[in-house]
């Protein structure tokens, strides 16, 4: 299923709403792609309010991108919400990418597991000039076996800012594991803040946090195969986002 969901010019603020039911043990991969876009002095938004209720043993993959262009000075905004409900062993994975070009954006997560539910993220996120991108996940496991593997791996650029904050609560018999790895380049900021909180005697619970420029050895080798400096910085990225 393809969603795609696009604003063209400035002056236009566009709300969408998408429920997605599925059944027991049905197999689906969704689609979402979101873009906004101006050339003029008028700001372009597009917010979308995503729920997912999962059925018990059903799969779901869920892609979603999100791309600012256009050369006017009016702002881009995307503004996602996504809610997850998942019944017993039932499995999920999202793949989310932000590659530039969005003025600001702040990202809702949340979700709830039920007894042998998985839930995979995987968050793919660069910031460049003044833009700000915030990340707010919270998941829920609610049942024995549950288990949430999160991942966010980003690139602030320029003067951008980015802000991660991540909770994970277990209240049962589950594994969770959040991990933050952030590149700063020029004068980038990130602040990663993650949150753990065990309500069980068997909830087993990581989290990570890595933050820091491209080492300087990384560069300089990619240098001796004839990379300019910008070259490798690129090339470092690019396999860092990949």
């Amino acid at each position: 299923m393809y969603i795609p969901a696009c604003v063209t010019k400035g002056g236009v603020h566009d709300l969408v709403y998408n429920d997605f039911f599925v059944e027991d043990g049905a197999d689906v991969i969704i689609v979402a792609g979101c873009g906004v876009h101006s050339d003029d002095e008028e700001e372009a938004v597009h917010n979308g309010i995503h729920r997912f209720f999962l059925g018990k043993n059903s799969h779901v993959l869920y892609k979603e991108k999100h791309i600012g262009t256009g050369k006017g000075s009016g702002s881009k905004h995307i503004d996602p919400v996504t809610a997850v409900f998942m019944e017993e062993n039932s499995f999920m994975e999202m793949d989310t990418s932000q590659i530039r070009g969005v003025t600001t954006s702040s990202r809702k997560t949340e979700a709830n597991l039920k007894a042998g539910a998985k839930l995979i993220i995987r968050e793919r996120l660069m910031t460049d000039e003044n833009e700000i991108a915030k990340s707010d996940f919270k998941v829920v496991l609610d049942g024995d076996g549950a288990a949430v593997d999160l991942v966010s791996r980003s690139v602030a650029r320029g003067n951008s800012y980015q802000d991660y904050h991540s909770v994970i609560k277990g209240n049962c018999r589950c594994t969770g594991h959040s991990e933050c790895d952030a590149i700063l380049s020029g004068h980038g900021r990130v602040n990663a803040t993650p949150e753990l909180y065990a309500g069980h005697l068997d909830a087993s619970l990581i989290h990570e946090a890595a933050i820091g420029k491209i080492a300087g050895e990384q560069i300089m080798k990619l240098r001796t195969l004839g990379l300019t400096e910008e070259e490798a910085e690129q090339k470092i990225i690019n396999g860092f986002l990949k």
